[in-house]
Formats: structure tokens, sequence, C-alpha cells
């Protein structure tokens, strides 16, 4: 649990800037509490040492790049060794370019996303403090220290909301683009445009959270079967194939877990509430779906394991707005006060659970972080035992 001390400290700090955002009245109070946030965001996360494990191939390509090879072909993916996004690739080249050093890097990174995440809280939440709670907890974390070209992607897409409501296809298909400039993942975003406006009836939304709940409490691999009719794989060659390309085997599926009854408690709370939360603000339909394809595709794609994670997770950011938006709807004092409890209980557990291992063991680079060789050293040892 030492490993987690200081993420639990940062939510910890949110939280106690919940409580006193959510008292003031004054605009100016409120500015100040904002740009705090955003500081202490960017000072721990953008300053950050070398943490959790996507640094093992960054920290090489930053090397490696060069923005004479960006001048050749950025496009053709040639320029540097791993083959990343031209949008990422050309980032990582210019910063290089300016200060040619990989911390100054994460440095821009987490201001990015910083800035990006902000302009979409903006007119979508009453208390920052605690939606940046919420962020962090959900994927946040992970997205803030892991996954540098994912969380860029993701954080842009988020913007490009705003013309799903509006019905303004060319700018959020030129978001879009933007974000698949960054990961290849986004390619999932783009068709969201016809059908994210789309209320969906409530029941339909029980019926479809329960067929999840099922294929997943009973080891159904739908994914396969449908993709084997599909593709008319009758001897069984895509499923030998998928697990060949997967960390274990596919018979081995997941069990009940704290998250499992988290995306369960919070279908029950979205079904039991869900014309509180369409009638509280439209936009909301949006979010709703977002919620209802990442609890499909987490049950849907369970089978996959790691993969079902990363693809679900695209859309983990249904939570950062639900549930501020969930407390809301207790009309009961009381029984917001519990949700705001258990809220906070669980974000700290969720917290620990996510970082309690020795590499999130947290270090920066303005107080003194280990070098390279000895975080690899560190996570190598790790990852053997």
């Amino acid at each position: 649990m030492i490993y987690s001390v200081p993420y639990v400290l940062l939510i910890i700090f949110y939280g106690i800037l919940a409580v006193y955002y959510q008292g003031q009245k004054e605009e100016n109070i409120k500015l100040r509490i904002r740009i705090v946030c955003a500081t202490v965001l960017i000072l721990f996360f953008g300053f950050r040492g070398f943490i959790c494990d996507d640094w093992i191939n960054y920290y090489p390509a930053f090397q490696k790049c060069t923005y004479a090879d960006v001048n050749v072909n950025i496009f053709a993916y040639k320029n540097i060794q791993w083959h990343m996004e031209p949008g990422f690739t050309l980032l990582m080249c210019v910063c290089k370019s300016i200060v040619p050093n990989f911390h100054f890097f994460v440095f821009v990174c987490t201001c990015v996303n910083t800035a990006l995440l902000f302009l979409f809280f903006r007119n979508r939440v009453e208390n920052i403090p605690l939606a940046i709670i919420l962020y962090l907890c959900f994927y946040g974390y992970l997205m803030s220290t892991n996954l540098m070209r994912n969380a860029i992607a993701i954080l842009i897409f988020i913007n490009a909301i705003k013309f799903i409501e509006s019905r303004k296809p060319l700018p959020y298909f030129a978001l879009c683009t933007l974000a698949l400039s960054f990961h290849i993942s986004s390619l999932l975003y783009f068709p969201l445009f016809f059908i994210y406006n789309i209320k969906t009836n409530k029941w339909i939304f029980l019926s479809l959270f329960i067929i999840g709940n099922v294929v997943f409490l009973f080891h159904i691999p739908i994914f396969l079967k449908v993709a084997a009719i599909l593709m008319g794989d009758s001897d069984g060659r895509l499923q030998a194939m998928v697990e060949s390309y997967t960390s274990g085997n596919l018979a081995e599926a997941k069990t009940i877990s704290i998250g499992y009854l988290e995306r369960v408690f919070t279908g029950i709370l979205v079904f039991c509430y869900y014309e509180s939360l369409v009638l509280m603000r439209k936009e909301n339909v949006i979010f709703i779906n977002a919620f209802l394809t990442y609890i499909l595709l987490s049950f849907f794609l369970s089978e996959f394991g790691e993969l079902s994670l990363r693809i679900s997770n695209l859309f983990s950011f249904a939570y950062w707005i639900l549930w501020g938006d969930l407390i809301r709807c207790f009309s009961i004092e009381n029984n917001r006060k519990l949700f705001i409890i258990f809220m906070t209980f669980y974000c700290i557990l969720k917290m620990i659970g996510t970082t309690n291992m020795i590499t999130s063991e947290y270090d920066n680079v303005l107080f003194g972080a280990k070098s390279y060789e000895e975080r690899l050293y560190i996570h190598n040892r790790y990852s053997k035992n």
C-alpha cells in the first residue's frame, strides 16, 4: 500500500477542495480553486518520473526521434523505430527540437491533457475538484501516466461531443481525425455521430445491460461465436488464432470483482434515475449511451482480458459526468450524503488498487527522480517476479 500513498493524498486533497468549492458562491474564489486544481494536476503528473510502463517504449522513441525525419515522411511511420501515429510523432519531435529532454515532452503532454480536460468540464460540471477525482479514479490515472497517445486522443474526442449535440458533422469529424492522428483506436469514435444523439428507451437499456451481465457471468464467448459464423470458422481456427495472440486461455474468463460490482451498481442507478438524468440536461443522452457502450464492450469482450479493458475504457469518460450528476438525482438529503460517502471510500479504494505496485512508485523530477536505467531495472525485476 505504500506505493499508493501519494495518489491517495492527491485524491484527499481534491476531496477537500471539492467540499470547499461546493460551499462557495463567489466566482472569483471558484476561479482560484480551478487554477489550483489545474496547477496541482500539472505539477503532479507533468513532472513525474518514470512511473508505470509505457515510458519503456516512449523514452527510447523520443531519443531516436528527429525533426528532420518528420519532414521526410511522417505519414509513412518511418521516422522512428516504433510505428506511432503522425500527430503524436510530430508533437514528440517538435518538443525535442525545442528542449531535447523526455521530461519536457511529458510536461507538454500533461499541459495539453489538462487544457483539454478543463475545456471539456467547462459548462458540464458544477464541482471541478470532484470531477477531477472521478477522472483520476476512472481511467484518468492511467491516461495521465501510462497511455500518452491514447490520452490525448480520448480528450480530443470528448471535446468533439458538443458537435454531436449541435449536429455539426464537419467540426466533429475534423476533431475525430485529429484524435486519430494520435491513436488508431479513435476510429471507433467516427460512427458515434449518427447514433449517440438517439435516446434509448430505459427498458432497452436495462435489457442490454442484463444481456451483458449474462454473457459475462456465464462466460459466453459471444464475440468469437459471432465472428466464427460470419467468417465460416466451423473448425475453431479463429479461436486458436485469437488465443495465440492473447495472454492466457480464453476459457479462463473473468470472475466477479469489485470492478464488476461497480459497473452493476452504476448501471442500476442509471436505470433508476434515467429520466432524471436526461431531464437534468439533454446531453446526458450521449453520456448514458457512452456508459452503455462501456458496459457492453466490457462484458462482450471479456474473453479478451486486456483488450477488453483497453477498448471499453475509451468510453469511461461517461463516469466523470454521470457519477457527479447522480448526486443531484437523490431528492432525500441522507441518500445524497450516503452516496457521497460511498463515492469517497470507493474512489480511495480504487486508487489504492490501481497504484499498489512497485512500478507505480511515485517520484518527481523537481525533487529528484530515478533514472531511466534504474526504473527499467526495477520494472524488469518486478515483471519477472
